[in-house]
């Protein structure tokens, strides 16, 4: 928990500072409305925004219908939870973020479905890849460089998404949000110390830009030995899902399996010497270093091995560690680095954002689309008093175990946003094709990219029509 303390008190002095207005608020007989001196946002001919009491529906696949009744777990949400009254009274409309169908599963054709038939909702429809290229390709999608009342220049608004659904010069997807730290790699700390390594050595290389394949194997071999001496290995350094650890060793050594060409194009990195080189690897490290599957476990028994305590790393996504996340309450401490640098890469660690985009279904006329997107402006811009720079991170030191993972690994996560591109491309089994097969050691790299690179070829010019 070192340096906890610290933020909390940061934290405690934004709050006073959105108390201190309430109560001023009060005295003045604005009476709860911590934001009066907030000025409002008018249109064209200087008129303050009216959008009619509208209703809108700021669908996803996760929020339950008490989502937005939820209690704050941090001084920022509860801020937000006060900016969004706020925001809804001074402009007249009402936003609810809730599931579109309740399902994962069936929420790419819900999606799909209302966009072809229209009704009398008005959503903000939230999707990820599976949802994005073949909603592009139907026309499913608003266009939402028509919009004038709103600035997409503006910091709020994360540029990468803008260019995930493009046609010409027209653009499909917004996200008014930070980028999602997403993959990098969790280390138990109790597992380290018993192995003879210093618990905050992985912060330490990277700070110091040594954080490499190389160090990060020196690492994981000290962790994986024989506790006994009965000649079996029972500490393991660590347990992956390979749909996570591989994909990032190939954009740590400087080449994604899928990218895009200076036309925009999608392309197939694979047989590149930098993806070839991540794949052995890769293979090399699961096949030396990793727990074995326990018999007749799950898919998913690497985060139960890294929670109880068996293995000392897991590459993986952040959201593990977010309040109700699969390591929220592990009994032993951790932390949480980049993934190491490759030998090919060029000395910044990367990360794969593979961010939910929002799009409004393109069924809307011009005037209903652009007073739901400003609703939504509304609703996701800066609460006063948690503004700067650092504003984002408030929401994420409670979820961590010390406030390294979030001041160096995530601020370098955040600095170097790389689009995950092969999630977007229909069809390509990325997975079976490629990662499923390698990665135990079944089939060569080579033989891998040899085998699939003509149907993917005919896949991915399918997908740059």
């Amino acid at each position: 928990m070192k340096g906890i303390s610290k933020k909390i008190i940061c934290v405690g002095l934004s709050m006073l500072m959105i108390s201190s207005t309430v109560c001023a608020a009060k005295k003045k007989g604005k009476k709860d409305d911590p934001f009066a001196s907030v000025k409002k946002a008018k249109d064209a001919k200087g008129k303050v925004w009216d959008l009619g009491g509208m209703d809108v529906i700021l669908a996803d696949w996760w929020s339950g219908d008490d989502w937005d009744a939820r209690p704050a777990s941090s001084p920022i949400e509860e801020a937000q939870q006060q900016w969004h009254k706020w925001t809804q009274a001074a402009y007249n409309y009402n936003m609810v973020q809730k599931q579109l169908t309740g399902s994962w599963d069936s929420h790419p054709q819900a999606v799909a479905n209302f966009c072809i038939t229209g009704g009398r909702e008005n959503y903000i429809f939230t999707i990820d890849a599976r949802s994005a290229l073949t909603g592009l390709r139907s026309d499913l999608f608003y266009d939402l460089s028509k919009l004038d009342c709103i600035d997409f220049t503006a910091s709020k608004w994360a540029s990468g998404t803008e260019k995930m659904l493009v046609k010409g010069s027209s653009f499909y997807a917004m996200r008014p949000l930070v980028p999602e730290p997403r993959g990098g790699v969790f280390f138990n700390k109790r597992l380290l110390a018993e192995a003879g390594i210093d618990e905050d050595m992985p912060y330490d290389l990277q700070k110091e830009g040594k954080w490499t394949w190389e160090t990060f194997e020196q690492l994981v071999a000290k962790c994986t030995y024989d506790t006994d001496n009965d000649g079996v290995i029972d500490a393991w350094g660590m347990a992956n899902s390979s749909t996570e650890f591989v994909p990032l060793a190939a954009i740590s050594n400087g080449m994604p399996m899928i990218g895009k060409d200076a036309n925009g194009k999608f392309v197939n990195n694979v047989g590149t010497d930098q993806v070839l080189e991540a794949l052995s690897w890769s293979a090399h490290m699961a096949t030396t270093y990793e727990m074995p599957q326990p018999e007749g476990s799950e898919w998913n028994w690497m985060y139960a091995a890294f929670l109880n305590g068996k293995v000392a790393f897991l590459a993986d996504q952040e959201y593990h560690a977010q309040r109700n996340g699969t390591f929220a309450d592990m009994s032993d401490d951790w932390g949480f680095v980049c993934f190491p640098l490759g030998p090919k890469g060029d000395g910044k660690y990367r990360t794969l954002h593979n961010d939910n985009m929002y799009v409004i279904p393109n069924c809307y006329d011009d005037e209903r689309a652009s007073k739901i997107a400003k609703a939504f402006d509304f609703w996701t811009d800066e609460v006063p008093g948690f503004g700067g720079p650092d504003a984002w991170k408030e929401s994420y030191y409670s979820c961590f175990r010390d406030t390294r993972a979030v001041d160096e690994t995530l601020e370098i996560m955040k600095a170097t946003p790389c689009p995950r591109y092969d999630t977007l491309v229909p069809d390509i089994n990325y997975m079976g094709d490629v990662i499923w097969v390698t990665y135990p050691g079944y089939v060569t790299p080579q033989q891998a990219y040899e085998d699939t690179k003509n149907s993917w070829a005919g896949l991915l010019a399918d997908a740059n029509r």
